[in-house]
């Protein structure tokens, strides 16, 4: 599996990045880029998906955004921020590529495919964002689980995603309980399969229908910038 980024560049923007290129493996929950620390690699993951969850005083956390193959990790070098007060760490475990910071900003300000493919990343990183807010202020437990399954099968290229209902909720900003009760209404009614620590989407259309129309306003956006 390719990530999407690196798949647009030109075949000169490649030879130069290659020898800097690293294939890693992530494991669950392994913290890649640290809150208020500086940001030493940008990942771009293969099979694996990231999360970018912002982290509270109490030490709750809310995903903001995930990362899978359509996108890239450590956003903040490009903009000369350097570090970040979010915090990014690997939801579905898998492979990725990663580079030293320093190495992509270089090719990111010589212009060119990479630059221009990473400005219309960073849109729908914004776009995600927002429509991220207005989901969880407007819409039931049911129709955002629906659609962060699809978004985290559509990063990783799979309808099997090993997640536990303790992540799931913590990703989700709610109690386990509450994820318990909407993921079993989902197996209830055919659309995924549920046991402890592995979700399986069945019937992705009617898991589609069921989501609430975030999913599909992000979906469209990616399509309509990145094919």
């Amino acid at each position: 599996m390719q990530n999407r980024l690196l798949a647009g560049l030109t075949s000169e923007e490649l030879k130069r990045l290659h020898p800097h290129l690293e294939q890693v493996s992530l494991s669950h929950g392994q913290a890649l880029i640290l809150p208020d620390e500086p940001i030493e690699f940008v990942y771009f993951p293969l099979n694996s998906l990231l999360s970018l969850v912002t982290v509270m005083e109490d030490g709750s956390t809310v995903e903001a955004s995930s990362i899978g193959c359509e996108g890239m990790a450590g956003l903040p070098i490009l903009l000369d921020a350097g570090t970040t007060p979010m915090r990014t760490l690997t939801q579905i475990p898998g492979k990725a590529v990663r580079i030293k910071a320093k190495i992509i900003k270089q090719e990111f300000d010589r212009g060119g495919a990479l630059q221009k493919l990473l400005y219309r990343y960073i849109h729908t990183i914004i776009v995600i964002g927002s429509q991220s807010a207005a989901c969880n202020r407007l819409h039931h437990l049911e129709a955002r689980l629906c659609r962060w399954l699809l978004m985290s099968s559509d990063g990783v290229g799979s309808t099997e995603l090993p997640l536990t209902q303790e992540f799931l909720a913590t990703m989700l900003g709610v109690r386990r309980a509450g994820v318990t009760e909407a993921a079993s209404q989902l197996q209830s009614k055919g659309l995924i399969r549920y046991q402890r620590g592995y979700i399986q989407i069945i019937d992705t259309k009617s898991l589609e229908t069921a989501a609430c129309e975030c999913y599909g306003v992000v979906k469209a956006e990616y399509d309509r910038l990145f094919g």
